[in-house]
Formats: C-alpha cells, structure tokens, sequence
C-alpha cells in the first residue's frame, strides 16, 4: 500500500500520513507522532518503502533523492524555490514564456489556483489584497477516475488559461506542490503574480495529498495491465525554389482533419494554414510508429503535385515559423516527474543536435514543461522541435518519450537537475547544455527499458557529444527514402 510521508529537513524525521482523515489532522497541527527512522526498525515501525510518495515541505534544506531512490519525492526542489529572490523568479519566468506584471491590468481579475502535481485542485477570485473575493470556482479530486481528464478543467476559456499559466508558473519555479495567483486582463492576457511553495489551506493539502496517495496506489495496481502507446503530430513547411513558403493547404486542405492536414497560423487578422503536419496512428514502439510517418509521407508526396517544392523540418527552418514534433502519450500517468524527465532527458539531447538557428524557437514555442491534455485520456508533450528532419531523429525522440513514461516512477533520480542548464537550453548556451549529457546518459542507462531503446537513442548522444547538428535546409524526403519525383499517392494503389 503506498503511502505518503511528510520531511521535515532532518534525514531521520519522516512523518507517517495514514489517508485524509490523518492527513487533515497533521495538517492542523504539524505536531502528529514523529517517526525517527533510526528507531523505528527496532519497534517494528513501517518505514518509508519503494513506491512511497515524501513530499519535501521543508524550504530551508535539500531533501537527498539518492537516499530515497525509488521513492516519489514531491516538492524536492522547494528549498531551491526560498533560496531565489524575487527578480530571479521572475527571470525564470519569463525564460520560460510567461508573462509578469506588477501593475495593474486592464479590467484586470486575479485568481488564486492551489496546484498538486500539475492538477489544479482550487481555484478562487482574490482582490488587490489577496483576500478571497468570490465563491470557490473550482474544487477538483485527484482521484484515479478525474486526474487529469480534460472535462474537469472548467469550459470558460479564459479560466482554462489562468490555470494552464499557473501550472507552468508553479513547474518552472520547481515545484510539483504550490500555489499561484494569476491576474487575467480584459482581453484574457495571463500574467503572473505570485507563487508559494505550498497550499496555505491545512485542509485542502491534506485532502490532495491523501488523494494523491490513493491515485498512486491505483496506478502502482494497474502498472502491469499498463499498454503504453506513443502518437505524434509532426509538423513541416513546403518552400518554393526561391525559398518562399507555399501554403500547405493548397494540398492537404485547412484544418486538423485527416492523417495528413495544415495547421493554423494567425498573421495580422488573416488565419491561414502554411504549416504540413501528420498525424500517424499510434504505436508501442519507436519502429513501428516511425513507419506509420514514412507511410504517410510517401501519401502527401502523392498530393503535391509540385516536384520544384522543397520538404523542410526541425526548429525554425524558415524564419520566423517555428515547427514542432508533438509526441503523444497514453497509458502513462502524466505526473509532474515524468514532465520533468521528459524535459531533461529527450528536450536537452535533441536542442543539442537542433540547427543553432532553432534557439529563436524559445521561449513562444518549445517551453519546457508544454503539455496538453488529450480527450482520450493521454496527453500531449508540445516541447520538442520537429524530428522529422531525419528516420533516426524520430525514432530517437520516440525512444526516450518511451522510457520516460515506462520508468517515471521507478527511475532513481532526475538528471541533469542543475538550473543552469535549464537556463542554457533556453539561451541556446550549447557548451553549457553539453555538460548534462553524461549525467543525463548515466541515469536513463540505468533503467529496464534501455537495452531495448538504446539503439535509437545512442546514435542521438554520441552525435551531440561529436557537437554534430541537423540541417534544417535539406528535404527531408531523402532521409525518409521518399522518392522526391513521384506525383503517384500510395492511397490510390
């Protein structure tokens, strides 16, 4: 049975928290039973096991993940959160894309979201003074039936986007357990205001986090019944000989409809579509799932019926359009660790090998920490530029989203967990990035599924390691062994 620990900055005190009702109890009074773990195996005292959860409330000393190893430590990075000021946090911010403003905003509302494990569990309209002004607008479970379904956010989209910017605003500051007060402007501007590295409600917190226990049991019970499938939706941009864009819906059509379509893209008060983008059918491996864009590649070259057309991918092939390589994953819990592996061990490897010309991608696009809810249950991680440059850059981005969603939970640490290279992958400081690469090598080496996936994923490191780069340039027909004359669709056969 997993169970929830509280640390309090000392190795040896862990505090035993036995479902909500105990819970709420130590959330009152902060003084339950303390459990010594250098006693406790002499009394016959439970002490903390694989699969457990400790949630680090400490703000003053850094909890050692190596000592727990196996173990899910919530908020470790809370004693980093209170050693910043406030101008380094709002530095992190706005690397990341967010938005901040300490003036008041145009017919401004500021919202007060309390985030566990990049669920939003409350949501309240606060004043200037950060006194509550309204009724709760949101009073979410977390249970194994409502964690992260997309009908639980609220419909208003103008609250969907206070809570998608506190959930980046608490993640970036390194916390998987906090609050955030988000101020909206009349025209549905974000910014944010504030973050605290806990929710100040004893109550809520306890009724989370005994939820949260609950949902970690029920996913620990169903981990061998797990299927995981991976989808994607890469994009990619059609270029004339002269190097002009050619709109993609002249040949796939506007929209998001199909296997192969146009995305949408907003110039001046003109919506148009110049961006490809494929959507495969979803696999369980790297091979597979690679294969089903190979087929639908070789389908779009059947539909471009424009042989002087150059195919290009990757970050930012054309100036100032940036493309990405979603990756869609289902049959993994999405969890606050596994966002954070997949930033540090497929986003750091591939901004490695990425045309330099693809820094200019960030922050507006490829902000660690994208996701998006899917309705199918899944979810979407939106960081990544686009693969589709090369077979073997697909299949490597496949690989280690594979292995981030199998061993989340059971890796012993986190990588590369350094802020410093954090701040490199966003100014493209490719030097300092390339120091996270053993690290990040060593941890995901260490893992059962990498004698299955390594052979997509170390041709990957060693050409970051040899400081080797995509060319953004090329048609990425060549590398996909797509015949670059043929106007025949593979549909029609």
């Amino acid at each position: 049975m997993i169970k929830v620990w509280l640390w309090r900055g000392e190795a040896a005190e862990l505090k035993e928290l036995r479902g909500a009702d105990r819970m709420e109890r130590a959330g009152r009074r902060r003084q339950d039973a303390q459990l010594r773990s250098d006693k406790a195996g002499a009394v016959g005292m439970r002490l903390p096991q694989l699969g457990d959860v400790i949630l680090a409330s400490s703000l003053y000393e850094t909890i050692d993940e190596r000592r727990y190893s196996g173990m899910r430590v919530l908020n470790a990075g809370a004693a980093a959160f209170a050693e910043k000021n406030v101008s380094q946090l709002e530095s992190d911010w706005r690397l990341a894309g967010l938005q901040i403003s300490e003036k008041p905003l145009e017919n401004e509302r500021v919202y007060r979201v309390c985030m566990v494990d990049l669920e939003p569990v409350s949501l309240r309209r606060i004043n200037r003074y950060g006194d509550e002004a309204g009724d709760e607008l949101l009073s979410a479970g977390i249970s194994a039936e409502s964690r992260h379904r997309i009908g639980a956010w609220p419909q208003d989209t103008v609250l969907r986007r206070v809570m998608r910017a506190a959930a980046r605003a608490v993640y970036t500051a390194g916390l998987d357990l906090g609050e955030a007060d988000i101020a909206v402007s009349g025209d549905g501007i974000a910014v944010v205001r504030a973050v605290w590295p806990q929710l100040r409600d004893a109550r809520l917190e306890a009724a989370a986090l005994g939820e949260l226990a609950a949902w970690h049991a029920a996913g620990e019970a169903a981990e061998d019944r797990r299927r995981i499938l991976l989808g994607a939706d890469p994009e990619f941009a059609l270029l004339t000989p002269s190097g002009k864009l050619a709109s993609a819906s002249r040949f796939f059509g506007a929209g998001v409809g199909g296997a192969a379509g146009s995305d949408a893209l907003l110039v001046g008060r003109r919506l148009l579509y110049p961006v490809a983008e494929l959507r495969p059918a979803p696999a369980e491996s790297p091979a597979a799932l690679a294969a089903n864009l190979r087929r639908l590649l070789a389908r779009a070259a059947g539909k471009v019926r424009e042989p002087g057309l150059r195919w290009v991918a990757g970050a930012m092939p054309v100036p100032g359009l940036a493309l990405g390589g979603h990756i869609h994953i289902s049959g993994a819990p999405l969890s606050g660790r596994l966002l954070r592996l997949l930033d540090r061990c497929a986003a750091y490897p591939l901004a490695l090998v990425e045309d330099p010309a693809g820094r200019r991608r960030r922050p507006r696009y490829g902000g660690l920490g994208d996701f998006r809810l899917q309705q199918h249950g899944g979810f979407e991680y939106r960081t990544l530029p686009s693969w589709l440059v090369s077979p073997a850059a697909a299949k490597a981005a496949f690989a280690l989203a594979l292995l981030c969603a199998r061993e989340a939970e059971r890796m012993p640490r986190l990588p590369a967990s350094s802020d410093a290279f954090r701040q490199a992958y966003y100014r493209g400081d490719r030097e300092t990035l390339a120091g996270c690469l053993d690290d990040i090598a060593e941890a995901i080496a260490s893992t059962p599924s990498y004698g299955e996936l390594a052979m997509y994923i170390e041709p990957l490191f060693e050409a970051a390691r040899q400081g080797k780069t995509w060319d953004e340039s090329q048609d990425i027909r060549t590398k996909w062994r797509i015949p670059v004359a043929s106007i025949r669709s593979i549909s029609e056969k």
